[in-house]
């Protein structure tokens, strides 16, 4: 009997190991870039919180820039030094890291079974009992156990200069502007962070309303309002997702409509935010967060979401994008509940159901409507449950997001001449970026 040889049992099992990986990789190649076959776990377990899409279209066709809107932002740069011609080396290293980049695509996203993988290394985590989950692009697990993403310092010296110029551009024009601060999911009056991790994103919103105040910018610092109007600040936010939940929204809308009658005699309905005027069908263990997907189900556990809609009868014609317009019921135009359809945690974001998930412009038209207000919204994704019922008491609205919209801003504006202008972020939207792709560009 042949005695048992570990070094050449050894060697069987890390070739076929090496073979299985290529394979995988070979085949989903192969779905991708041959049947264009893309893995749906790659897109959504992957997604970053309000991350900028491409145009699926040349809004500059329709809304092109005029060149005359004047603002400039000067920016202290070193003096860049042009190059008569790229050197070999240099292309080798381009065509390398090319190459590298490639690699680390195709064995990071298309690996078959990386998700078990995935929630292999986030079990390890919980075990450990980690505070940042490793491998999920900075997931950090705070105090009281919510999850978030990890945040950077950001200058605001260009937010404030452009929300300036633009809040400015618009009072020549008869146009009132408001720009609301949205929160994040930390409370800038109860800090949950963990030991070592900084508020970046209360610290960078704190020196945008800072600076904005100190322009005489209208604004108004959701913030305040959240603390003022509820005991447990992080129950407004889902635990899994960065976004706040629907109820907030709705609040929300009730917050910025008492504004606007404040400020400019809009005499529109605040009691929009009063969910007693709601139907609330709540989905039991729907919801898996942005960041739920990154540490898997392994870590973290689905939570309920809520689908709100008017009690009241309701008419709405709303075009999104370039589709054809839709006219119905609120929950039928400003709803999309086919997202409910399934439990799919890791391919489908149920938050998406509000307002049809992402779009570059959308004009809502309330049949209802007994004013004739026109408003014009640049929102991010936490707008999205809150514009719906903003429309309720308003008749013409006008959404733009600017991640995706890149046409003139200021000619959209002058097209569709409304009586306000809102801008309303939340931190994670904050970028030094003065390209016309900047979400504080608003040229």
């Amino acid at each position: 009997m042949k005695s048992f040889d570990a070094k050449k049992l050894l060697s069987i099992v890390f070739i076929s190991l090496i073979v299985f990986f290529m394979g995988s990789i070979g085949f989903k190649l192969v779905m991708t870039k041959v049947l264009h076959i893309y893995p749906e776990e790659v897109n959504a377990a992957e997604g970053q919180p309000d991350e900028t899409q491409a145009p699926s279209y040349d809004w500059s066709k329709d809304f092109p820039f005029s060149g005359d809107y004047g603002f400039t932002f000067k920016i202290e740069s070193a003096p860049i030094v042009k190059k008569e011609q790229t050197s070999a080396v240099e292309q080798y290293e381009s065509f390398v890291r090319s190459i590298e980049g490639n690699i680390d695509y195709y064995t990071s996203n298309l690996l078959l079974g990386r998700m078990q993988f995935v929630e292999m290394n986030a079990s390890f985590n919980k075990l450990v009992g980690m505070n940042i989950v490793s491998g999920t692009d900075s997931v950090v697990v705070m105090n009281n156990g919510y999850l978030t993403f990890e945040a950077s310092p950001v200058s605001v010296n260009y937010a404030v200069e452009s929300t300036t110029y633009f809040s400015n551009w618009l009072n020549e024009k008869g146009i009132n502007f408001l720009y609301v601060q949205c929160p994040s999911k930390e409370s800038p009056f109860d800090n949950q962070l963990p030991h070592g991790i900084d508020d970046n994103y209360n610290i960078n919103a704190d020196n945008l309303i800072n600076g904005l105040s100190k322009n005489n910018v209208p604004y108004i610092d959701l913030r305040q309002n959240l603390n003022a109007d509820f005991d447990d600040y992080y129950s407004r936010f889902f635990k899994t997702d960065h976004h706040w939940t629907p109820e907030t929204g709705v609040w929300a809308s009730g917050v910025i409509a008492r504004e606007l009658n404040n400020r400019y005699n809009y005499g529109i309905d605040s009691d929009i935010g009063n969910l007693e005027n709601y139907k609330v069908d709540v989905f039991k263990e729907y919801c898996f967060g942005s960041q739920g997907k990154k540490v898997t189900l392994k870590y973290a556990d689905p939570e309920d979401i809520s689908l709100i809609y008017p009690k009241k009868d309701t008419s709405f014609t709303v075009k999104y994008d370039n589709n054809e317009a839709i006219t119905g019921k609120f929950e039928d135009t400003l709803l999309k509940k086919s997202v409910f359809d399934k439990k799919d945690y890791y391919n489908i974001s149920t938050y998406s159901a509000y307002f049809h998930g992402n779009h570059s412009l959308t004009t809502i038209h309330n049949n209802n409507a007994t004013n004739n207000k026109r408003v014009v919204y640049i929102m991010d994704s936490f707008s999205a449950s809150v514009v719906p019922y903003l429309a309720t008491d308003i008749e013409d609205m006008l959404v733009l997001d600017l991640r995706s919209f890149n046409g003139s801003v200021t000619k959209a504006i002058e097209d569709f001449n409304p009586d306000t202008v809102i801008v309303a972020y939340n931190p994670s939207m904050f970028s030094t970026d003065t390209s016309h792709s900047g979400t504080f560009t608003f040229e």
